[in-house]
Order: C-alpha cells, then sequence, then structure tokens
C-alpha cells in the first residue's frame, strides 16, 4: 500500500471513509432530525403554554383587581361611618378618601328610602330600575353587576354594590361605578402581553370587553370547551390570518355576587410561534456546517493516520520474518509515534520475553501448589534469584500479632539451601514509605531504610522493594539486590510485581490452610472436652490420650497424613460415651455385666455419631476399634492382629495408659511404674509389641509438645 494524492485508492482508507459514514454521520443525521422535531415539539409547546398562562395570570390579575376594589369600599365606609347616623358629606368624603376613589368612576350612597346620594364623580346611563334593584341585593356578599351602554361599540358599565348596615337599623347601598379600563387592564393601563388581543365573555357568552371582532363561532367554541375551571387553548382561521385562542373561566361566585367570566386571549400564529420560525430557518444551517467540519477533519485524519501506519505494516512483516532488528521510525508526535516507539522496543525484548513468561509461569506453578509457609519461601528465593540474576533476596513477612517486627528470609548464595533468617524492628515511616509506593521502591545501599539495615547484601548496592499486600493491609516485601552493572529493565520490574503478588496469594492460602487446620484442631479439642467433662473423672483424658499417643506414632516415623488421621481419632475416639449414662461412667463399684455390655456400646455410637461426616471416614475405624485387642479378645467386634488397624493399635495403649495412671471413682490412679509394666505385660496379647515398643521410647525420652501441623519445612 502507498499513500499517494488520491486518498480513496487505499483500502483502509475506505474502510475508514465507510466506518465514518455509518458510525458517524448517519447517526448525526437521525440524531438531527429527532432533534428537530423534539426542538419543535418543545418551542411549540412552550409557546402555546406561555399564551395559556398569560389567560391565567389576566384573569387572576382581573380577580386580584376587583378584591382591591372592594377592599377600597370597605374603608370607604369604615372612614366615613358616624357612630349612630351613617355616612357624613360628600365634602369628607373627597378630602380624606381621594386614593380610595381613584378606581371608581362614581360613588353614592342609596338609602332605604331610595334617594340616590352622590358622593363622588357622575354616573352614566344608570338604569331607571337600577336603584330599585340595588336596594333588594343580598347583604351578605358585594355585589357586581355589568350593564349595557346606551352607546354602540362601548364597554359596558360596571357596577359593585355594598350593603350597609347602622345601628338604627337603616340599610343602605354604598354603590360604585368602576373604571372598565383599570379593571379588565386594557386600555391606558395595559397589562397584557405583547401581540395579544383580550376578549372577556359572561357566562351566557355576552361580551363584556373586547379588543377584537368577535363572532358567534368563537363563542360557541368556547362555551363548548370550557369546564368552568381548566385553562383551554384552540387554532381559529379566519379569512386573513390563523390565531391561537386560550382563555381561562375566572370563577366570582367564590367572593362576589357576580356571573363567571371567560377571559380570552387571541394571539396570531406567526407571534405565537415566532421562536420556531427562527429555529427552523437556522437549523439546516447550523447542521449543515457541522456535518462539513467533520467531513474535512476526519479525511484530513483519516490520510494523516495512514502513513505511520503504513511504515507499522512493513514492520510487522519483518518481525514475522524473524528481522528484530528492523526499526519503524514515525514522527507524528501522537499515539502513532508512541506505538512505533514501544514496536521498536518490543522487537528487542520479544525472545527474552517469552523465555520470562515461561520462567514465571514455572514459578508460579512451585509457589501454587504448595500450602506449607517455609517450603513457599524457600522455592521463592530459589527460583526468583535464578529468574532475575540477583545478587541477594529477601522475603521480610510482618508478625501479625507483633505488627512492629519484620521476620527476614535472606538469601545471598543460591548453593545454600536454607535461608538465613532475622527478626528486626520495622518503623511507622518506613511503613509509610511502603504505602506509598505500592508497585515498586528503588533503594540505594547509602540510604537503606531500617527495613533493610539487617538484610544487608554485602555485594548489592541497587534494591528493588516490592512491597505487599492483602486485603489493604501491609503484610510484608519481597527485596532485590543487584549491582549498579546489572540494572532492572522496566518488563523485570513487571514481572517480579506479579510474582510478588503471587508470592503474598501463595503465603495468605498457607496462612488460611494453617488457621483451618487450628480452627478443626480446636473444634476436635472442645468435642474432646464436652465428652470427657460429663464425667469428672475423666476431664483431660482425650487430650493427654492424644498427646501421648502421637508422640508414639511419631517414634515410628508414620506419615503425615496418618499423624493428621491419628491426632482427629483420638481426639474424638470416646465422643461415643455421650450415650453413656453417667451413672454408669460415675459408679464407685465393679460395674455389672448389663452396665459394662452398655461401656462397650460406645465405640460403635461413636462411629455413627461421625458418620455422616464424610472428611472423618478415615477417623471412623480407629474409634470403632480402639478397644479391640492384639490377640482377638476386644470388642465390639473381636478384630486380631493386623486386622485392627494401626492408628487404633496406637491409641489403644494410649488409652489404657492414661486410664490406669487416673483416678477413677472406683479406685486411685496408678504410678506410673506400674502403669508402664502393665503395658509390657499385655504385649502381644492386648497390645501390639511394636507400638509396645515404640510407647516404652516415648515415655522414657518424655517428647515436648510441637506443633503437629507443620511436619514439613
Amino acid at each position: 500500500m502507498k499513500i499517494g494524492n488520491s486518498l480513496f485508492r487505499s483500502k483502509v482508507a475506505q474502510r475508514f471513509f465507510l466506518i465514518f459514514i455509518l458510525c458517524a454521520l448517519l447517526p448525526i443525521i437521525a440524531l438531527s432530525l429527532f432533534s428537530y422535531a423534539q426542538v419543535s415539539k418543545q418551542l411549540k409547546n412552550q409557546s402555546l403554554k406561555r399564551l395559556q398562562s398569560s389567560a391565567k395570570a389576566h384573569g387572576m390579575s382581573i380577580y386580584e383587581r376587583a378584591l382591591l376594589l372592594e377592599t377600597n369600599m370597605e374603608l370607604i365606609i369604615a372612614w366615613n361611618t358616624k357612630d349612630r347616623y351613617g355616612f357624613s358629606n360628600k365634602k369628607r368624603i373627597t378630602n380624606y378618601n381621594t386614593k380610595l376613589l381613584q378606581h371608581f368612576d362614581a360613588l353614592a350612597l342609596i338609602t332605604k328610602s331610595g334617594e340616590l346620594n352622590l358622593l363622588h364623580g357622575e354616573f352614566r346611563d344608570l338604569p331607571k330600575d337600577f336603584i330599585h334593584q340595588a336596594l333588594n341585593i343580598e347583604k351578605d356578599k358585594t355585589n357586581i353587576l355589568f350593564k349595557n351602554a346606551k352607546e354602540t361599540n362601548t364597554p359596558k358599565h360596571i357596577y359593585m354594590l355594598m350593603k350597609i348596615n347602622s345601628d338604627n337599623k337603616k340599610s343602605q347601598v354604598l354603590i360604585g361605578e368602576i373604571n372598565s379600563t383599570y379593571l379588565w387592564g386594557i386600555g391606558y393601563e395595559n397589562i397584557l402581553p405583547p401581540n395579544t388581543d383580550l376578549c372577556i365573555i359572561d357566562q351566557v357568552r355576552r361580551v363584556l370587553v373586547t379588543s377584537f371582532p368577535v363572532d358567534s363561532e368563537t363563542l360557541e367554541h368556547v362555551a363548548i370547551e370550557n369546564n368552568g375551571s381548566t385553562p383551554r387553548i384552540f387554532e381559529y382561521q379566519d379569512s386573513t390570518n390563523t390565531y391561537y385562542f386560550s382563555y381561562w373561566s375566572l370563577f366570582l361566585k367564590s367572593r362576589f355576587h357576580a356571573p363567571s367570566l371567560n377571559v380570552i386571549l387571541r394571539s396570531s400564529r406567526t407571534d405565537t410561534l415566532a421562536p420556531l420560525a427562527k429555529f427552523k430557518k437556522t437549523f439546516p444551517f447550523v447542521i449543515l456546517l457541522f456535518f462539513l467540519i467533520i467531513l474535512l477533519l476526519s479525511i484530513f485524519h483519516i490520510k494523516k493516520s495512514l502513513i505511520p501506519l503504513e511504515k507499522l505494516k512493513e514492520g510487522t512483516l519483518k518481525i514475522a520474518n524473524q528481522d528484530f532488528n528492523h526499526k519503524v521510525l514515525v514522527t507524528s508526535n501522537d499515539e502513532f509515534q508512541e506505538l512505533a516507539e514501544s514496536f521498536n522496543l518490543m522487537t528487542q525484548q520479544l525472545n527474552r520475553h517469552i523465555e520470562a513468561l515461561t520462567a514465571r509461569e514455572n514459578i508460579n506453578r512451585t509457589l501454587l501448589s504448595s500450602l506449607n509457609t517455609k517450603k513457599i519461601i524457600n522455592t521463592a528465593l530459589q527460583k526468583l534469584y535464578i529468574f532475575f540474576a540477583c545478587d541477594s533476596i529477601s522475603v521480610n513477612l510482618i508478625i501479625e500479632k507483633q505488627p512492629d517486627t519484620l521476620h527476614s528470609y535472606i538469601s545471598t548464595d543460591i548453593q545454600v539451601r536454607r535461608p538465613r533468617e532475622e527478626f528486626f524492628h520495622v518503623a511507622q515511616k518506613d511503613k509509610k514509605v511502603l504505602s506509598d509506593n505500592p508497585y515498586h521502591l528503588e533503594v540505594d545501599a547509602k540510604d537503606k531504610p531500617g527495613f533493610l539495615s539487617k538484610a544487608d547484601i554485602h555485594t548489592g548496592n541497587l534494591y528493588i522493594v516490592l512491597p505487599m499486600f492483602y486485603d489493604g493491609s501491609l503484610k510484608g516485601t519481597l527485596a532485590l539486590g543487584r549491582t549498579r552493572e546489572k540494572e532492572f529493565f522496566k518488563n523485570d520490574l513487571q514481572h517480579a510485581r506479579q510474582i510478588a503478588d503471587q508470592v503474598m496469594i501463595a503465603l495468605s492460602n498457607s496462612s488460611l490452610i494453617e488457621e483451618l487446620e487450628k480452627l478443626n484442631i480446636g473444634t476436635l479439642e472442645a468435642l474432646a472436652r464436652t465428652v470427657d467433662i460429663k464425667s469428672t473423672w475423666t476431664a483431660g483424658h482425650s487430650e493427654r490420650v492424644t498427646d501421648l499417643a502421637l508422640k508414639i506414632a511419631q517414634v515410628m516415623g508414620i506419615s503425615s497424613k496418618e499423624l493428621e488421621t491419628l491426632q482427629r481419632a483420638a481426639y474424638l475416639h470416646d465422643i461415643g460415651k455421650i450415650g453413656v449414662p453417667l451413672s454408669i461412667l460415675d459408679k464407685p463399684g465393679k460395674l455389672s455385666e448389663e452396665e459394662f455390655e452398655k461401656i462397650k456400646d460406645h465405640p460403635v455410637i461413636g462411629a455413627k455419631i461421625l458418620e455422616p461426616i464424610n472428611a472423618y471416614a478415615d477417623v471412623i475405624p480407629i474409634v470403632l476399634q480402639h478397644h479391640e485387642k492384639y490377640n482377638g479378645k476386644g470388642y465390639p467386634y473381636g478384630l486380631s492382629g493386623d486386622d485392627i488397624s494401626m492408628g487404633a493399635r496406637i491409641l489403644a495403649v494410649a488409652d489404657v495408659y492414661d486410664a490406669v495412671v487416673s483416678d477413677r471413682p472406683y479406685r486411685d490412679g496408678w504410678v506410673e511404674e506400674k502403669a508402664i509394666a502393665l503395658i509390657t505385660e499385655e504385649s502381644e496379647k492386648s497390645f501390639d509389641p511394636k507400638i509396645v515398643e515404640a510407647f516404652l521410647i516415648a515415655i522414657t525420652e518424655k517428647y515436648t509438645n510441637m506443633d503437629l501441623l507443620n511436619w514439613e519445612l
């Protein structure tokens, strides 16, 4: 492939461009169309909602102004009422209540006799029957009345009436003619939104005020759609234009004796959807510009990427032909250049890397195949010493119960089989240094921290320290030492880090197994004590028998697995005594034949108790046979010789010895010499002679207890 003047002669370039079209342009086009539809819908909905909100807001403003006018009339009544005789003269009204009267065209008092006392302004076109109607209004609420004007095309007169009751029982009515421009919010006090017309009709579709011609179709539409509370909107088209109408019902009856009103706002479709029209004009140009920019940038970068790609292709062909000396030169100052540099480094280290992976796999397999802590450490030191060509290596573990102490295993010579062990203090500041550098830490011999001072390596003057963590806690370090002439490569550090993690995992697995074994032994001891404590005379019997049986087995040199089985069986050998009555176990005299038969059942009972536990399958024969005798006169089955399992034969000797030297309710414990004599006399009768010989050695040498779970290094 050669990159010439024509970009799309390259198959890779064609593929890149096709991918761009499929993955970039097509989704962008789809997203643009979707966005266009959604934004258009949202803009239209927002515009219509604004018109709806405006209708409601204007209706509420009318209601608020009506409340203010009612309050003004109440204040006029309060400020101008005498104690007993009603209103004072008009002069007082004018002097003190000018602000309260500014939104009334006229104000008058109607007495009970029907006399009209004018207090402010002049009434226009007051109907003849109006005074009689005013005297008959309800007194619990303020009344608002709408009356037709005599002139055509003029707003209707609006009257507010409030009944007054004085102490002399005379009912009077305060009547005011409201300034319609103030109440409707039009005219010189116009508060309508821009480009909006207003129409107000009452509940019988009478037009009270309008700023545009209203036909019967519009009124009928409002009557059909209106439910009395919810704002509505509909589209209407006349001969010249299309309009949106929004209307909102104003329920005055909650406060006044007045008809319900419908507040209608009209706005032309062009004005209402002006934001949408502007968006529709600009959106295609924005999308087109966006596409052009992406297209040009994609072509430029596709072409720019193909040149280093060609060089990398040539380099891979060289590698395929095992030419690891070929260099790929790319000066693009981007990831392609970094890729070329990484490619060149790969060609230099490929052979070594393959060998390193093989060696590391062997180390990991060896580490994870063992569950013994010291064996894992020994293996790690030996394998890593060779793998990294170290001058020295050490594994340093924090002691769990002494977190400020390190147990160090140091190897400076591969010929020495066992590492040197040291214990030394580690300071908190050194722990912090390790925690702050969890991957690795390079340390010069001249500036060694405290945790390396005791692990001094004479031939090394450069240390790579690899902290080892488990569950987020620092558990130790792996330290590699080399001379300055043998520097560590980057891959060496990566392998070392991974191996250090594997060492930590292997050690953690080993520790976990050891903890499980300790838990298992502890559980067995607890079960043994549960059985022994049933009788005060047998307390501690199972633990003493276990200790002696293991000493005998060690003298005989049996395998570690058999030792584990014997230990478990010894702890549990008398578990069947749970089924024997305490009165028999603690009987001070000789047992009857029937009582002895019950005692003889305890091995079988113990075997049945352990039978559901699969892990104790090897333990059951020992528990079942530990009262069998070498000459075949034991119980429960009368087995003899080698038919009795080795563990049961060992346990029989240890059990009898502890039984005779311990106090019982029917006798005192024997002295040691007498008990040994009994065991010796019963050799080849009750006991295996070889086991008796091992017993005599074990008793004579007085072996001390040891960790029975750690027989192998």
